[in-house]
């Protein structure tokens, strides 16, 4: 009898840990997924399928794809490689959240229209296209406590203070490193132009709960149109290097 109990917990087991590696995700998702969160195309299963659309909370993602990785489980992460894609932009990474709700991300990858932020920075007809390549994220109560990586704003476009038409400004390389950080919970990315009529370095410091104040020293170079010149003129007056300083803090 012990031998014959055993081989049926073994086989119950098995038999569980089948039923639920196969389980599939578009049935998962119309059990358990909240009403905001709609689906279509669903295929595969919770632990690697495919959405062809989400729609959660008026955002729309396309494409996406998910491959968790089960031995991770006896770890205490639900994790693994996903990827989705919205309008212009994409992102792609290994995410994986703990048991305490601890979400980390490795290789984080991604592009996508800054357009959008226009209502949230204040700043109107701000354009062009930010791509992060994020070594390492983890966010610990809604804060990220260690962030990684670089990025780049291309083709940036802005009427800078608000005032005139926009401007052409060029590229802009952004770095992150919170190893170097001395405050708690403070971010700062450092800030440089990467080509462009626009000479830009500067800091970008963020704090919780959603703060950021950003500070900039401008210059047009030689070769730069002259309205984007006079443009910097609604900065104010230039320092002694022929720099403008541009600052701009607010809260998300």
């Amino acid at each position: 009898m012990p031998a014959v109990s055993r081989l049926l917990t073994v086989g119950l087991i098995s038999l569980l840990l089948f039923m639920v590696a196969r389980f599939p995700a578009a049935t998962a998702l119309a059990w358990f997924a909240p009403a905001e969160l709609q689906a279509f195309g669903v295929t595969g299963t919770v632990w690697s399928g495919q959405a062809k659309l989400i729609n959660a909370g008026g955002l729309q993602l396309r494409n996406t794809e998910w491959n968790v990785k089960l031995l991770r489980l006896f770890s205490g992460r639900l994790s693994g490689p996903f990827r989705t894609r919205w309008g212009g932009g994409f992102i792609e990474a290994d995410g994986g959240i703990s048991l305490t709700g601890t979400i980390s991300l490795a290789d984080v990858r991604g592009s996508f229209d800054i357009a959008p932020l226009n209502n949230v920075l204040g700043i109107p007809n701000i354009g062009g296209i930010a791509s992060v390549d994020l070594t390492e994220v983890v966010i610990d109560e809604n804060w990220p406590q260690r962030l990684v990586g670089r990025g780049e704003l291309r083709s940036l476009s802005s009427p800078l203070m608000g005032r005139g038409d926009a401007q052409f400004i060029g590229d802009i390389g952004f770095l992150f490193n919170t190893d170097t950080e001395t405050a708690r919970n403070t971010i700062t990315g450092q800030l440089q132009d990467t080509g462009g009529p626009l000479q830009l370095n500067g800091t970008l410091v963020l704090t919780p709960p959603g703060n950021y104040d950003l500070k900039t020293r401008l210059k047009a170079r030689e070769s730069a149109p002259d309205s984007l010149s006079q443009n910097l003129k609604f900065l104010g007056a230039p320092e002694a290097d022929g720099t403008y300083v541009f600052q701009l803090a607010g809260s998300i």
